[in-house]
C-alpha cells in the first residue's frame, strides 16, 4: 500500500510557459509558499470556476497517480458508475472538511451507490481517508 499525505495548494491565477509553448497553471502550497506547475500525488486545490460544488461552494480537486503520471479527481464530481446520475442534491463521494482541512471521503451522506467511496483509475485504486490518499 503507498500513502500519499495530502497538501493544500492554491490556484495563483498566473500560467507558465514550457519549452513546447503550452501553458501550465502555477500553484502555490498553502504551508510552504512553494510555487509548482506539476503537483505531486495527494496535493489538493480549489478549483477556480465550474464544475460541480461540494457543501461549502467549492469544487475540490485531488492529484492522484495514474498510469505514468497524474490526474485530476474531481472530488465534489459525478463518478464514471454513479446510480442516480439525474439527481443533483447527492454526492458520489461525501467530502467531509474544506481547505486547509485533512480531507475524508467517504459514503457517509447524501448518496448514491456507487462504489464505497474510493477513486478508481488506470493503475491506482485508493481511498482518501484523514488527509493522506492510499492505494489499496
Amino acid at each position: 500500500m503507498t500513502e500519499y499525505p495530502c497538501t493544500w495548494w492554491e490556484d495563483t491565477g498566473r500560467q507558465s510557459t514550457a519549452e513546447s509553448g503550452v501553458t501550465r497553471m502555477i500553484f502555490r502550497n498553502l504551508d510552504t509558499g512553494e510555487e509548482a506547475t506539476k503537483l505531486p500525488p495527494g496535493a489538493l486545490f480549489a478549483q477556480r470556476r465550474g464544475g460541480a460544488k461540494g457543501h461549502d461552494g467549492l469544487s475540490i480537486i485531488c492529484i492522484i497517480p495514474c498510469g505514468d503520471g497524474t490526474t485530476w479527481w474531481r472530488i465534489d464530481g459525478r463518478a464514471t458508475n454513479c446510480t442516480m446520475p439525474d439527481d443533483k442534491e447527492h454526492r458520489c463521494w461525501v467530502r467531509h472538511g474544506s481547505v486547509g482541512d485533512p480531507l475524508h471521503v467517504d459514503k457517509a451522506g447524501n448518496t448514491c451507490g456507487a462504489g464505497a467511496g474510493s477513486i478508481v483509475v488506470d493503475g491506482f485504486h485508493g481511498f482518501l481517508h484523514h488527509g493522506v490518499l492510499r492505494d489499496c
